[in-house]
């Protein structure tokens, strides 16, 4: 009844409030979205009523109770997902980084109370964002860390330290309903284990472009707030696609040779990610987009050998970085200890001030944000009017409801 109560509001609100349209290019992956759109409505219906009578194609979504074959049994299905009261919902999850992306069926009870995200900050982050935060039952302490989600999360039980060492006996025993992780690999040692337990392992990574749509839509449903959904979802279109246009036209010799470098000195960035995916979002070209590896090491004379105009390093650290930082001296340092690496004062990108240090919590649940970011410091004279920052703080207030502050990018491309 109550998710019923929640699908008749949101329906109304939606009749009085003209929103910003969906991408065209989204397609919900829940299955009884027979019609391949981006929502599931009466329209479903009618197309799997076609199926039956054999007028229109059969699509994968088509099979709304997941049974292997398209019915009547679906059109009921469908029906009880409108109404919001179907007992499970089947969804296709992206599994892998862009350009090796498979698709993968997960079945989950319905309806969702409860939740153990241990995605990093990034799946407590988007919950918080949903307005969902009392159906988190459980996170890593690396979200505990975030600054921003310190009051969201601050009374949430914890259940390991990281992405990586999550405590499974921990997880189980919060008796979530489903387990929200990452999806840009495979997770056997969190996904076998808890499906011994009966507990589904629902991944998405919500920092990816190209997969955000799906997995913000699919999450909509989840939660019983495709309103919000789509809030998400055109807030990102809009901000990409003011970026891509401004970039579009730009001539391969009018793109900025960029280095990024991860984590580790010397760890590149290749080819396969979202970080090099920024770099040519951003109207860049990665010096190091004919590496093997996603993050591979090199030699400092090779990247002196190629001479790039802008140098980005990016940290994970949350005390150079976050919402409760206020002190730059330390950033400073970063930065000097960079510039005065042997021989790099022949680099470009350090005989123009242009070497930068960013978060990876920029693009946690917000991509837009740290593409801003990155096009900003890559194409200031193209992006004049464009202030990260202000696009962050955009984000912050629509979707957490508090003030931008601390420190996420250095230096500030505001004050460049």
């Amino acid at each position: 009844m109550r998710r019923m109560i929640c699908v008749l509001v949101v329906m109304s609100c939606l009749s009085l409030v003209v929103a910003p349209a969906i991408a065209d290019d989204f397609i919900l992956g829940i299955f009884g979205n027979a019609n391949m759109d981006d929502t599931i409505n009466e329209d479903d219906i009618e197309y799997v009523e076609g199926i039956i009578e054999g007028t229109n194609e059969e699509t994968e979504l088509a099979d709304a109770n997941y049974d292997g074959k398209i019915d009547e049994e679906d059109i009921a299905q469908i029906e009880l997902i409108i109404g919001g009261e179907e007992k499970e919902l089947t969804l296709l999850q992206y599994i892998g980084y862009p350009g090796d992306i498979t698709e993968v069926p997960i079945t989950i009870p319905m309806p969702v109370e409860s939740i153990v995200a241990i995605g990093g900050a990034y799946g407590p982050k988007i919950l918080c964002a949903f307005g969902e935060q009392d159906r988190i039952v459980g996170v890593l302490e690396t979200a505990k860390k975030q600054g921003e989600l310190k009051t969201f999360l601050e009374d949430k039980n914890t259940v390991g330290k990281s992405t990586f060492s999550a405590d499974i006996e921990m997880i189980v025993e919060q008796n979530p309903d489903i387990v929200l992780g990452y999806s840009y690999r495979y997770f056997p040692e969190y996904e076998d284990p808890l499906e011994a337990s009966g507990i589904p392992f629902v991944q998405m990574d919500f920092h990816e472009p190209e997969k955000y749509s799906r997995e913000i839509g699919n999450l909509g449903w989840i939660l019983c707030d495709q309103e919000r959904a789509e809030e998400l979802i055109n807030f990102e279109d809009q901000k990409l696609d003011l970026i891509k246009t401004r970039i579009n036209d730009l001539e391969p010799e009018k793109k900025t040779r960029v280095y990024y470098e991860w984590y580790g000195d010397y760890q590149v960035v290749g080819p396969g990610n979202s970080n090099h995916n920024s770099i040519v979002m951003g109207g860049g070209a990665n010096i190091f987009e004919d590496a093997v590896a996603e993050y591979p090491d090199v030699e400092s004379e090779t990247i002196i050998e190629r001479d790039p105009q802008v140098i980005i390093k990016c940290s994970y650290r949350t005390d150079l970085f976050g919402y409760d930082v206020t002190d730059a001296a330390p950033l400073e340092e970063m930065k000097d200890e960079l510039m005065g690496r042997p021989g790099w004062d022949l680099i470009d990108a350090v005989e123009n001030g242009r070497v930068y240090l960013i978060s990876t919590y920029t693009h946690s649940t917000h991509p837009s944000v740290y593409y801003s970011y990155i096009a900003k410091y890559l194409h200031p004279e193209l992006f004049e009017d464009i202030y990260p920052e202000t696009v962050h703080a955009e984000w912050f207030q629509n979707f957490l409801g508090i003030d931008y502050q601390g420190i996420y990018a250095y230096p500030s491309p505001v004050k460049s």
